[in-house]
């Protein structure tokens, strides 16, 4: 009779969460990547966070050319792959199919950075238009940083024998890139604070843990609390104003004076503000730390995914170096120019590959769902649901690029087929430049939301590898083994552990 009883109670369970599920989850016309249910679906989405790569890739190979749902632990994901959903997904306007919102829920930033981060991201506004338009003015600045975190980070370590010397690349070239980013934002002498560096590094990481914590494991009545001792607890904000506030008043002062010096991150982000409340150094600091949010960690993972490949396969070296030491030169590195970085098209097509081939995540270009919301080809997708693109099955997909398994680093500048020097491009050149999107490659995203920082991201990145090239040797301490990426579910990023030996040249 006990028995009974817990059987029903649980069928009762069963058949009232799969209920609630039909009605959170209106897709059941859709084909399904794993088990159709709620309950079972948590199954499918413990296993998808220990094979998400893998998964997708399967689940796009049995339904290509169709929508299919996803399961993921908590949520379902509506994913597309065709060319025309892509099309349609990207292009829809952000009241209808919000990125913002997507990103929002998905990393609960009302509750881990704060409500005013989500009623105004004029930052991006910032970055799209000042940072893109301001860089060559800073480019002298951000190569002397990047010439002094070498010395400093990498130099100062290698035996004074010029001994192989290994190095723990994570921690280095996170702390490299944060200081060169922060040297063109917020200047001397604030970009090589050890304490605002430990902000401004460490800040994307713990809201990429601690979101989906509060999103999944949080009933949503107690979200506010737990996100404003989260808040309270790491103290990015509070920090970050005390870092940063004399710097924002000087700036502040300075515009009224009409100074002509050179202007950083703050007059960018005053000059797009759109309301003097959003001009408080408070506003201002949080502004600062959420651009360095968006800046810094997609470059480092980026670099040391490339450094990986570099020091495992060091025969491409010398490809790189010759053409570095070609339009660059070695002697006065504070002479390079965009246009001369530019005409380095092995480098950029080094990075471009490692793109490709090493994706920040599986599924990319979140959407949420505002309203109801129909594909060109009729199929509805209700209110309230996920959408994304499962853009590394495109990357790896041999119809696009073959032996796509590989990693060829010069792909993409044998696609170009034209000399460096040219000084007029195709359309078809640049989309195979590193900074270039299309329907087969999408790591910068695509339609109304690309990526804006991605001309920065690409000029920083160059300089950062041209530099190594020219002055280091590097090798893996297991010569030839690229250490394995690290993959959570659909969400990857390079070894944290791994060391890489560097020589002086």
């Amino acid at each position: 009779m006990g028995f009974l009883v817990v059987f029903c109670i649980l069928l009762l369970l069963y058949l009232v969460t799969e209920l609630y599920d039909r009605g959170r989850r209106a897709q059941r016309s859709l084909p399904t990547r794993g088990l159709n249910s709620l309950i079972l679906s948590y199954i499918n989405g413990v296993m998808n966070c220990f094979d998400g790569r893998d998964s997708v890739r399967r689940a796009c190979l049995k339904h290509e050319g169709h929508l299919f749902t996803y399961p993921q632990l908590g949520k379902w994901f509506v994913l597309a792959r065709s060319s025309s959903h892509i099309h349609d997904l990207c292009n829809a306007p952000e009241d209808i199919l919000s990125m913002e919102e997507a990103a929002e829920e998905l990393l609960q930033l009302r509750h881990t950075v704060g409500p005013l981060f989500c009623q105004e991201t004029y930052h991006i506004t910032a970055i799209r238009t000042s940072l893109n338009s301001n860089v060559s003015q800073r480019l002298r600045e951000l190569i002397d940083e990047v010439i002094c975190c070498y010395k400093e980070c990498v130099g100062s370590r290698i035996d004074p024998e010029d001994e192989w010397t290994a190095i723990p690349v994570f921690d280095a070239f996170s702390t490299m890139i944060c200081r060169a980013s922060n040297r063109v934002f917020v200047g001397l002498p604030l970009c090589r604070n050890p304490d605002y560096i430990d902000i401004v590094r460490h800040f994307s990481s713990q809201i990429f843990f601690a979101g989906p914590i509060i999103k999944f494991l949080v009933p949503k009545f107690l979200r506010p609390a737990v996100g404003s001792v989260y808040r309270s607890y790491y103290g990015h904000h509070r920090r970050m104003l005390e870092l940063t506030r004399h710097l924002i008043e000087e700036r502040k002062q300075r515009r009224q004076e009409h100074s002509s010096d050179v202007v950083n991150a703050i007059d960018w982000l005053i000059d797009v503000a759109p309301e003097l409340d959003n001009q408080s150094a408070e506003s201002l600091a949080m502004r600062l730390l959420n651009i360095n949010f968006v800046a810094l960690h997609t470059t480092t993972k980026v670099f040391l995914h490339a450094l990986y490949h570099l020091a495992a396969q060091p025969e491409y070296i010398s490809a790189l170096r010759e053409e570095a030491e070609l339009y660059l030169g070695r002697e006065c590195p504070l002479t390079w120019s965009k246009e001369q970085l530019g005409r380095c098209v092995k480098l950029d097509s080094f990075f471009k590959e490692t793109l490709r081939a090493n994706p920040l995540s599986s599924i990319t270009l979140s959407r949420l769902s505002l309203v109801d919301f129909t594909f060109a080809d009729g199929t509805r997708v209700g209110a309230g649901h996920y959408l994304a693109v499962a853009s590394d099955s495109i990357h790896q997909d041999s119809k696009y690029y073959p032996q796509p398994q590989e990693f060829q680093p010069f792909r993409f500048s044998a696609m170009r087929g034209k000399p460096a020097e040219q000084e007029e491009y195709t359309s078809q050149d640049w989309v195979h430049r590193m900074t270039g999107t299309s329907d087969t490659f999408l790591a910068f995203g695509s339609g109304r939301h690309l990526c804006p920082g991605r001309f920065f991201a690409s000029l920083e990145l160059k300089i950062f590898m041209a530099y190594l090239v020219l002055n280091y040797d590097v090798k893996m301490a297991r010569e030839g083994m690229r250490p394995p990426n690290e993959w959570l579910g659909p969400m990857s990023e390079p070894s944290t552990k791994a060391r890489v030996l560097f020589r002086r040249r």
